[in-house]
């Protein structure tokens, strides 16, 4: 028996997308087998790439202008195994930069898993993989070399049928660890519980419930008068639709109330707040040409900084693409992204508690064949922050050549 699609997949993303923290999803993959391998070098300058000032780029011993160099190799493999699959998507490379090399780090995206259908349930048991340099917009300390790691794994079943009603229920767990001794703080393992009860109907699409808990641990961040680590937890309750408006246009909408709540406060510090969040997108189609995408969420999210324990993440995107006959793609976009962190800190120096980052960027895709493509990606970045040495602007621009097997 082929293994059949994940028909829940979607829903179950659209239920909870913004709702809490580092969210599950049940993977979505074809019944057909697929085996595609790819090589890819990207050449990438950046004129800020400090992401901060040039006092404190100099500070950090940082060069703001550099050229990264960027091998890669990516996979997409689906191996059916009658009425069960095994797949791995991502890809693996390296980092290497011209001005400033003791930032050179390995890269790795990679997430995998198995599959299988029972009745008219599929069960998924799936993790992933990420290691990279962490991002200089993310580190407030001074010690810039690190290198952020995140494993995690989840197990999960959804059910039902094309039309009627149809569950599910993912855990998962995830660990992020910093290499850096300052930034071992952020260091955090966060365990996660997703329900989802829906209802799909051709004319009505999908309508769903969901519930989420989540368990927040940071075990390096100790507090006066608390000899263990850090944390706190989130319940979220949130309501999810989907909807086909004929061919042009789909539309997927949640929202739900979020608690967060402490494990340990300090004097001054809220210990328990509640908040709306929210996940949106639209997609248009005007003509097999042209495309737009309106993406917007809100979300309760683990800090990856040392000295915070929670941001809360607001943004909106808006985006394009126009097929330029059979072998070019022109792409364009722009996005706004807010991100507010609690105010109590164990360092002794500022951090960032708030900042909005503005996004426009551009591309364009060159498809010589199925298998050989360029891609030119140009990118520009405005933030500015309550600490004005975080304020930035940056220009990047981007040379990938990919080749497939």
């Amino acid at each position: 028996m082929r293994l059949r699609p994940f028909v829940l997949g979607p829903l179950i993303y659209a239920g909870c997308a913004g709702v809490a923290a580092a969210q599950p999803a049940m993977p979505t993959v074809a019944g057909d087998r697929q085996f595609n391998v790819s090589t890819s070098v990207s050449a990438i300058y950046d004129s800020n790439f400090a992401r901060s000032s040039s006092a404190l780029a100099a500070q950090r011993g940082i060069s703001r202008r550099e050229y990264t160099l960027r091998p890669q190799v990516s996979v997409d493999i689906i191996q059916p195994l009658g009425g069960q699959a095994l797949f791995l998507r991502g890809g693996a490379g390296y980092d290497l930069h011209r001005e400033n090399s003791q930032l050179d780090r390995p890269r790795a995206d990679l997430q995998g898993g198995y599959l299988t259908s029972l009745g008219f349930c599929q069960l998924a048991a799936f993790g992933a993989y990420r290691v990279s340099q962490s991002d200089l917009a993310l580190i407030d300390s001074p010690a810039i070399k690190n290198t952020q790691q995140s494993t995690s794994i989840a197990a999960g079943a959804t059910c039902g049928r094309p039309r009627g009603f149809g569950g599910s229920a993912i855990v998962q767990r995830s660990e992020n660890m910093n290499s850096a001794a300052i930034q071992k703080e952020a260091d955090s393992t966060t365990e996660n519980l997703l329900l989802s009860l829906g209802y799909t109907n051709p004319t009505l699409g999908r309508l769903a419930g969901t519930f989420n808990y989540s368990n927040n641990e940071f075990p390096n961040r100790i507090l006066p008068g608390r000899p263990v680590g850090d944390g706190f937890f989130t319940t979220a309750y949130g309501l999810s639709a989907e909807r086909q408006f004929g061919s042009r246009i789909t539309v997927r909408a949640a929202a739900g109330r979020t608690t967060v709540k402490r494990e340990f406060a300090p004097p001054g510090s809220e210990a328990k707040f509640t908040s709306t969040t929210y996940s949106a997108a639209a997609t248009y189609r005007a003509g097999s040409r042209l495309t737009f995408d309106v993406l917007g969420d809100r979300a309760v999210t683990p800090s990856p900084r040392a000295g915070k324990l929670y941001d809360i993440v607001t943004s909106g995107e808006v985006r394009g693409s126009y097929s330029l006959g059979s072998r070019y793609v022109v792409g364009f976009g722009h996005r706004i992204q807010d991100i507010d962190s609690n105010v109590d800190t164990t360092l002794n120096v500022p951090v960032l508690t708030n900042s909005r980052t503005n996004a426009t960027f551009a591309s364009l895709r060159y498809r010589q064949s199925r298998r050989a493509s360029l891609l030119l990606d140009v990118r520009y970045e405005d933030r500015n922050a309550n600490l004005p040495e975080f304020n930035y602007t940056s220009t990047r621009v981007g040379l990938t050549a990919e080749v497939g097997f």
